[in-house]
């Protein structure tokens, strides 16, 4: 009778276990059940535990609930069909190199079996999800390379797509936007070649990218090398309530969508301590002068390097533009780059408060440079001159 009603009363479905025991002279039931697809409700209702009381969760705790289970599923460890046959055995070779180099595995030599095992891929007779995405033949993960003519996405010059596992694909994006990007030549004792941004701050967003993807609908990780900017998009929305700048100030532990994937490609120093990614590339970009910044959606998340201006002999300058600030000049770029950039965005660039940015793009309004087309949350910059 019991059993009956919770399973009837508690949704989504559950089977408990009921346990009659003596707690405090008192002969009462214990009742243990565990599930993974939280929220749950009891009697049409959603309660949060205060204290010893429970009361009704609000309408954006629950969202908010909703949303951070959502952000980490257990897609990655579910077991699949595939046999040990459908991994690439090349490729699974390189990172066992690569992780034996850098001191984060240990094993006397290359055993396929043994070596999924020990990263948890291959588990009594079975592999994971997260072992075909990795390592696998079957070509589950997506990568979209293009080249734009202009910063929107109208004219392309080059498309790619290119299916293959995440291991791989890693490699082939960071390649990609290598070969895409200006390099400055310094001929001197030694010839020395330097990026225009720094290859380690585009690779550690390319893993994160595809760290954090969501693969549950065989995702299709993005990149788009404009004139004046690149942008990375992943296939998986950004924790809630939660921004980049986050993990570089506040110092903040990783959220972690797909943690075994995470914990494999820790092993071949592709990532290193959880949640540092994005203080390391900061750091990088800062010491260089690159500005970037970044966009959420319900859909993804899109992480943007700003380029710098090029003339016809192809040496990297910045606009300027007579009879504006430097503030206003820097504003001007990055909205020449992105006309849909937000004024949030454009005061995490150039390091000043949403205010001063709101007076800014008046500024730049009343001197003629800019229009404001639509509203706040939907419009874009259109310049004028």
């Amino acid at each position: 009778m019991v059993v009956d009603a919770l399973m009837r009363d508690i949704e989504p479905r559950i089977i408990p276990t009921v346990t009659p025991i003596t707690y405090d002279g008192k002969d009462v039931l214990k009742i243990v059940f565990s599930g993974s697809e939280k929220p749950y409700s009891a009697f049409g209702n959603f309660l949060v535990r205060v204290g010893t009381t429970n009361r009704k969760m609000t309408r954006s705790e629950l969202i908010k609930l909703i949303q951070l289970n959502n952000y980490s599923i257990d897609w990655e460890s579910r077991n699949v069909n595939n046999s040990i046959d459908d991994i690439d055995d090349l490729t699974l070779e390189k990172y066992f190199n690569e992780a034996i180099n850098c001191g984060r595995l240990e094993l006397d030599s290359f055993d396929k079996e043994q070596l999924l095992s020990i990263l948890g891929l291959y588990q009594n007779g079975k592999l994971i999800n997260a072992a075909m995405a990795l390592f696998g033949k079957s070509g589950m993960v997506s990568l979209k390379l293009a080249c734009f003519a202009t910063d929107d996405k109208v004219t392309f010059t080059d498309l790619n797509l290119i299916k293959g596992n995440i291991y791989t694909l890693i490699n082939e994006a960071v390649t990609y936007i290598s070969n895409h990007i200006n390099w400055k030549v310094e001929i001197g004792r030694k010839r020395i070649e330097t990026p225009e941004i720094p290859i380690k701050a585009i690779r550690e967003i390319v893993i994160n990218a595809f760290a954090h993807a969501f693969y549950e609908n065989h995702p299709e990780i993005e990149i788009n090398i404009h004139p004046g900017l690149i942008t990375i998009f992943n296939p998986g929305a950004f924790p809630i309530d939660l921004t980049p700048n986050d993990f570089i100030n506040k110092k903040i532990p990783s959220l972690k969508r797909n943690p075994v994937i995470l914990d494999v490609l820790y092993r071949c120093k592709d990532v290193e301590k959880s949640g540092t990614g994005f203080q390391r590339m900061n750091k990088i970009c800062s010491e260089v002068g690159v500005k970037w910044s970044y966009e959420k959606s319900g859909y993804g998340f899109t992480f943007i390097f700003y380029r710098v201006t090029q003339n016809a002999n192809n040496v990297t300058l910045d606009v300027t533009l007579i009879g504006l600030t430097d503030s206003e000049t820097e504003t001007m770029n990055l909205i020449k780059a992105n006309p849909k950039i937000t004024r949030e965005e454009i005061a995490t660039v150039i390091n000043k408060n949403v205010r001063s940015v709101q007076r800014i793009t008046n500024s730049l309004v009343a001197k003629g440079y800019l229009i404001r087309v639509g509203n706040n949350r939907f419009g874009y910059w259109e310049v004028l001159k």
